[in-house]
């Protein structure tokens, strides 16, 4: 569900997401019942409810703090989500000079605009001037999500921004992505040793008490999201070691560029002589694609119709920067879902499209 556009990017809404949201509220509404419970189940639940909205609209702009700083830098963004265990912001090819460092302050930007959010509601809490008890308790329990998501995603394993800042700055100062990558993966598995150890192992060899269900099914979805990126980027499975051998610009085909007034004769010609897909352009604006399935599919409505008119719409997720290893497993899967093509993108240059397998 696209929610609106922000700077011209989507923010789309996973309906994995209300997930999230009921485990945050099956959490949080025995405290607010103990806290609140005189005042009646309407404000028991009306709390809880604050307190979700307010969850999402804090990941929301963590999302958008790291979009707001790689625009700032020359890196736009193209795509904001909102998924079961967070967020996540897609950017589009850079469009100017570009190195690691700017990745690490990218992936920053979201912890830090939720240390913020952190720092404006203890604000507001210590003022003394909210004197509600549903508003004061849903705000400090926004106040302290907030202080949650900027350490957690501060530290340094993946996919967690600390990570991905991590591994970019050890490639800045070495010149080396892959060994600054691996650092971070194995800090994403350090990270999962911790969620084990105070969600699990803590509460049974310490305290003596059973984990709540609700903090096992948290951590669970959390330690999976971590530790699983962490395997695949150290490659220790064998579909892993495949991945990591996996170049796309090996499987690259040609594209020929042809201006949205061309007649759908040239597009035939540029097909049969050897493109396998045409990139219909207004100035430089990509208005669309045409293959020769889709070319077939038109039959008689061929006649008089221009190249804007017959071209498909080239989705955001058909197109990626991403030429190696897992990563380009990833970008091929999601293109896959969306388009029969993959074009990509080498040094800020189109270099050709992939089949991905959709019909």
């Amino acid at each position: 569900m696209t929610l609106g556009r922000v700077g011209g990017a989507p923010v789309v809404v996973s309906p994995t997401s209300l997930l999230l949201g009921l485990v945050i509220a099956a959490s949080w509404y025995p405290l607010v019942s103990g806290a609140l419970g005189d005042l009646g189940a309407v404000v028991v639940l009306g709390t809880v409810a604050a307190t979700v909205i307010g969850a999402a609209i804090s990941i929301l702009l963590h999302e958008l703090a790291h979009g707001l700083v790689g625009a700032a830098l020359g890196r736009p963004p193209i795509r904001y989500e909102l998924l079961l265990w967070g967020g996540r912001t897609s950017f589009g090819p850079p469009q100017r000079a570009w190195s690691p460092w700017r990745d690490a302050a990218c992936s920053l930007a979201g912890p830090a605009a939720n240390a913020l959010l952190w720092i404006a509601c203890r604000s507001a809490l210590d003022s003394g001037a909210l004197t509600t008890p549903a508003i004061h308790v849903a705000l400090w329990a926004i106040a302290w999500l907030n202080l949650a998501l900027a350490i957690f995603n501060a530290l340094p394993g993946l996919p967690l921004d600390g990570g991905q800042a991590l591994a970019s700055l050890i490639a800045q100062a070495t010149g080396n992505r892959a060994a600054g990558l691996k650092a971070a993966a194995w800090g994403g598995l350090a990270v999962v040793a911790g969620i084990v150890w105070l969600y699990l192992l803590q509460p049974l060899l310490i305290d003596h008490r059973r984990p709540s269900a609700t903090s096992l099914i948290l951590a669970a979805m959390v330690g999976w999201t971590i530790g699983s990126t962490s395997w695949r980027v150290l490659g220790l499975g064998g579909a892993q070691r495949a991945a990591a051998r996996l170049d796309l610009r090996s499987l690259t085909r040609p594209i020929a560029t042809l201006p949205a007034a061309a007649p759908l004769a040239r597009v035939g010609a540029a097909l049969d002589d050897g493109a396998a897909l045409a990139l219909i352009t207004d100035g430089p604006t990509i208005l669309g694609t045409i293959d020769a399935a889709g070319l077939a599919d038109l039959g008689a409505m061929r006649e008089g119709a221009t190249a804007e008119q017959a071209c498909t719409v080239l989705p955001a997720a058909a197109i990626t920067t991403s030429l190696t290893g897992q990563e380009a497993v990833d970008a091929l899967k999601a293109a896959r879902a969306v388009s029969r093509w993959l074009i990509v993108i080498d040094g800020g240059r189109m270099i050709g499209a992939v089949p991905t397998g959709a019909r």
